[in-house]
């Protein structure tokens, strides 16, 4: 009989869990009988990593302190999913309102996940499209937050430039701009 590949998991706890991270701890028997335990496994929120365009096709970045980082980092609006969120599409309206004070029509591009290996949660992309200033940004004093407009193409060549750091953000970007239709990658050979 073939395998699915899948690990049958014998006991599960959590290590930490509050609200913003939890750790779990899985025992785990893979499909050839090996035990892997304890395998950790990081239970997130999803998130939403939005791609504004306004009438023009200029993107909307972000620019703001990361702690982890321990310095400032140009992103996407984006953010984490409130139990409140109807859906992906709802958290993403959210996002973008409280970040940057615009708003746009939303459309939801697809989905990936952080890391695969050890995160358990999806990262939603929505494109926004012809997004206007509709109010000031939700004064959070635990984000001061830099709106930068830039061209698509400007978005883009700042990805692969390297100068978008956060990975999964530039994954976002490449296919939001790919489904607006204004995402074009030409290589040197």
């Amino acid at each position: 009989m073939a395998s699915d590949g899948k690990w049958r998991v014998t006991a599960s706890r959590y290590v930490h869990k509050d609200r913003w991270i939890s750790v779990r701890a899985d025992d785990c028997v893979t499909d050839e009988g090996v035990v892997i335990a304890p395998y950790y496994v990081l239970d997130y929120p999803g998130w939403v990593e939005v791609i504004a365009l306004d009438a023009e096709d200029n993107v909307l970045l972000v620019k703001q302190y990361r702690h982890g980082l321990g310095g400032i980092s140009i992103e996407l609006p984006a953010g984490g999913m409130e139990p409140t969120d109807a859906d992906a599409l709802d958290a993403a309206k959210r996002e973008l309102l409280e970040e940057t004070g615009c708003a746009g029509v939303l459309t939801l591009v697809g989905e990936t996940r952080p890391n695969a290996g050890t995160h358990s949660n999806r990262t939603h992309i929505v494109l926004a499209r012809q997004v206007t200033k509709v109010a000031e940004p939700k004064d959070d004093p635990t984000e001061r937050i830099e709106r930068i407009w830039v061209p698509a193409a400007e978005a883009l060549r700042m990805a692969l430039a390297g100068e978008l750091t956060v990975g999964m953000q530039v994954a976002s970007l490449l296919r939001g701009l790919a489904r607006a239709g204004v995402a074009t990658i030409s290589f040197a050979k």
